[in-house]
């Protein structure tokens, strides 16, 4: 699992740190956001029982599902999500070049404002891409500055996915003194 640039080393390591040239991660991130979009699409066409219709030129079958209104049902959401994906990994990519290889959160800012702008963009008012692009750009800086784990303590979650218990529990020297002061509540 460990043998490509992509991917941590280790398989219970959920770390995902994509690093190579700009280009090369922006055509990941953009196939990525492709596979995300196609998997959202089928889930769109899939999630009602009626059948997914387009309006043909000479009338055809109504009550039929078709294969280019099926396509424009999965592949509208795949070139959004690609586009979105790709538009942030390029704008950080772009940010990194020109401040010397700098990381930092001033890149994940503006790429997030892109990124949310694309996606603001699939409305089509000013309004509704500016909000989307501020809100997204503070959410991923929140997401960058917070880092993608949800736990404060690793090592505790560590123990707790992989760690094993001992075959016999030792009692800790207050519990024993507990114990031996109120014996009638010895077996609890």
């Amino acid at each position: 699992m460990g043998g490509d640039s992509f991917s941590s080393g280790a398989f219970n390591d959920p770390k995902h740190v994509v690093s190579g040239p700009g280009l090369e991660r922006t055509i990941y991130s953009s196939s990525i956001g492709a596979a995300a979009g196609i998997f959202y699409g089928g889930c769109a066409a899939a999630w009602f029982p009626d059948p997914v219709e387009s309006v043909s030129k000479f009338g055809g079958a109504s009550g039929r599902t078709s294969f280019r209104a099926l396509g424009q049902t999965v592949l509208r959401p795949a070139m959004w999500f690609s586009f979105a994906a790709g538009a942030f990994t390029a704008t950080e990519c772009a940010m990194e070049a020109a401040r010397n290889e700098t990381k930092d959160v001033w890149n994940t800012l503006a790429a997030g404002m892109v990124g949310g702008a694309v996606v603001g963009l699939t409305n089509g008012r000013p309004q509704v891409v500016a909000a989307t692009a501020i809100a997204t750009g503070i959410f991923m800086v929140a997401l960058d500055l917070t880092g993608s784990k949800t736990v404060f303590d690793e090592k505790a979650l560590d123990h707790k996915r992989m760690g094993l218990l001992p075959e016999t529990h030792k009692e800790s020297a207050a519990l024993s003194a507990l114990k031996s002061q109120y014996p009638q509540h010895k077996n609890l």
